[in-house]
């Protein structure tokens, strides 16, 4: 959801990139940016006003949300870009491994040129798969009746992972932004295919 008070905090500068033609923002979120500008003493040219609107009212069109739950900005407009979902990045993270759905993660921050959130998503992956393993060990070594189950004890550690992947999501990702579902064959492919590979090889 675009809240306009959030908007109303950036500066002109950050403004003018939401009414750009080639603008990714949802049709609310443009619309703030130029109800703002407007109220600022911005002024615009008749052709401004006639592109601005019809970049609105195209992304008012456009916008059929797929899923109102984990992505929220999943659109099928041709013209957003394309970035894994939350559903696909949490059901490779519980079924494979967080290793698989950060992989993913850093993906789409890197193609949003969001750095930061790359980086954590980094951090954070590499140091719950380390604390998973050594759990994993430790009942392995310790309570050796539970071996049985182990496939169960990291099914679910493998959920809790999941659900810091999408916390990390949530307070990084922008509000705003549309985006199309990537393809999920390639990274079903290549994490059922290494998943296999460390099975024979383990």
């Amino acid at each position: 959801m675009v809240n306009k008070n959030v908007i109303s905090k950036l500066s002109d500068r950050e403004l003018e990139k939401y009414i750009e033609p080639d603008s990714r923002s949802v049709s609310n979120a443009v619309k703030y940016a130029y109800e703002i500008l407007q109220e600022r003493g911005r002024t615009f040219t008749p052709s401004e006003t006639a592109r601005i609107e019809a970049l609105i009212a195209k992304k008012n069109d456009s916008e059929k949300i797929v899923d109102k739950g984990w992505d929220k900005g999943l659109t099928e407009d041709v013209n957003a870009i394309e970035l894994y979902t939350n559903t696909l990045i949490w059901m490779l993270s519980v079924i494979f491994g967080v290793f698989f759905g950060g992989v993913l993660q850093v993906l789409n921050f890197i193609k949003i040129k969001n750095i930061k959130g790359a980086v954590i998503t980094t951090f954070y992956s590499i140091i719950y798969i380390g604390i998973q393993l050594i759990i994993i060990n430790y009942i392995r070594n310790n309570y050796p009746e539970m071996s049985q189950n182990i496939f169960y004890v990291n099914f679910i550690l493998s959920g809790i992972g999941a659900t810091g992947l999408f916390f990390i999501r949530q307070q990084m990702f922008p509000n705003d932004l549309q985006y199309r579902a990537k393809s999920s064959i390639v990274p079903l492919i290549a994490s059922l295919g290494i998943s296999i590979a460390l099975f024979y090889l383990s």
